[in-house]
């Protein structure tokens, strides 16, 4: 009996471990499931988000406002810590707000909060202000510093050097925008404009393609309750981005060749000074940029002296030692006779950044009176001038 009924109780027995392990998928494919819908209740949450207070802001489209693709000469004296090219311009994005109607009342104000999510390098001054340069940009000896500012509604707040790094220490614009009227709930636009300039960071710095990279978050922010409140809408945030293979760097190896000048000064007697700073003797002469390369945002240049500086400003140097006069130097002037400031620069003009070309600047050279007493004898002074590439 036992022997006939041994056979059932097998298949029993498998069929009810075939049943359990059915089950037990079951279980997990409701887990599974469930799991999913956690995620994409996530996922939704940041499109389903509640509005806001006083006033809710939405976008359409990706939340990337993406950078322009660039190419980035770096010039063959640039320093670390030096700045490379000029500001760089987001397109304007933002939001569409609007007033909600439980502060039709109210004075709502609003504005933009921006941070880096990249650490602070060193901080450099920029066209006057204090700029944090932030480290990471996808590559190696390439920094950047941001300035931004708020436009909407017919208002706009000033450019504003964004110094944050996390979002502990968001930077936000100044002064904010409004108030804003109630005006029906109706839309307006709320954006955001950036600029980013990149510096040299470390000698590192090499030609090719900089990774893609976020410099910086941006998120909508208002005060409201007569401006003793204040909130940002933290899930919609827009994201500052470089895609990959958007920002080329091109280091410049060539630089112009700057042929060494002797100008013969004219003889003068000392009867022709009459008091310091007389001026006598002057001669005019060229100097030469040659092969200068295209491709840069211009040429500067600037003078020095390999003796004492007598008059800064009017490029005034002492004679050399092997001179004899006394009581006099001698210095530099423009072709229109106009004084030239040692260590300043000036800009080449006429400079052509399609291509390769030379360049001429006329001069003057001349003995200037430094002393009440002028005593005959040679003279002798010599100049350097400093090429520097924008």
């Amino acid at each position: 009996m036992s022997s006939y009924f041994n056979p059932v109780n097998y298949c029993i027995d498998n069929l009810c471990r075939v049943v359990r392990h059915s089950i037990r998928h079951r279980y997990n494919l409701r887990r599974m499931v469930l799991l999913l819908v956690v995620l994409g209740g996530l996922g939704v949450s940041h499109y389903t988000h509640a509005a806001g207070n006083a006033m809710d802001c939405d976008y359409t489209g990706t939340y990337y406002i993406f950078g322009p693709s660039t190419t980035l000469r770096v010039p063959p004296n640039t320093a670390v810590g030096d700045t490379i090219g000029s500001w760089i311009t987001f397109p304007a994005s933002g939001w569409q707000c609007k007033i909600l109607s439980t502060s039709m009342n109210d004075s709502v104000k609003a504005g933009i909060g921006l941070y880096s999510p990249y650490s602070i390098d060193r901080t450099i001054d920029i066209d006057g202000s204090s700029h944090s340069v932030f480290s990471y940009t996808g590559k190696a000896g390439l920094g950047y510093a941001l300035r931004f500012r708020a436009t909407g509604a017919g208002f706009s707040s000033d450019w504003k050097p964004m110094n944050g790094y996390s979002a502990a220490n968001m930077v936000y614009s100044s002064p904010l925008l409004g108030p804003i009227p109630y005006n029906n709930s109706s839309a307006f636009n709320l954006n955001v404009e950036v600029q980013i300039r990149f510096v040299k960071t470390a000698t590192t710095l090499t030609t090719g393609w900089a990774a893609a990279f976020d410099p910086a978050y941006a998120y909508n922010y208002r005060t409201y309750n007569n401006g003793t409140s204040n909130g940002t809408e933290i899930f919609r945030y827009r994201l500052l981005q470089f895609p990959e293979r958007s920002l080329n760097i091109q280091l410049m190896t060539q630089t112009c060749t700057t042929p060494d000048v002797t100008v013969n000064l004219p003889d003068v007697g000392i009867n022709q000074f009459k008091g310091i700073g007389d001026v006598k003797g002057l001669k005019a002469f060229n100097l030469n940029f040659n092969n200068c390369p295209g491709g840069l945002e211009g040429i500067h240049y600037k003078f020095g002296a390999t003796s004492s500086v007598l008059n800064a400003a009017n490029g005034v140097v002492a004679l050399d030692s092997s001179s004899t006069a006394k009581g006099v130097g001698v210095l530099l002037r423009s072709q229109s006779n106009m004084p030239i400031t040692l260590n300043t620069e000036y800009t080449l003009s006429g400079y052509n950044a399609s291509s390769i070309q030379s360049y001429t600047v006329p001069m003057n050279a001349g003995i200037y009176q430094t002393e009440n007493t002028v005593k005959s004898g040679t003279v002798k002074g010599a100049f350097t001038f400093t090429l520097i590439y924008k």
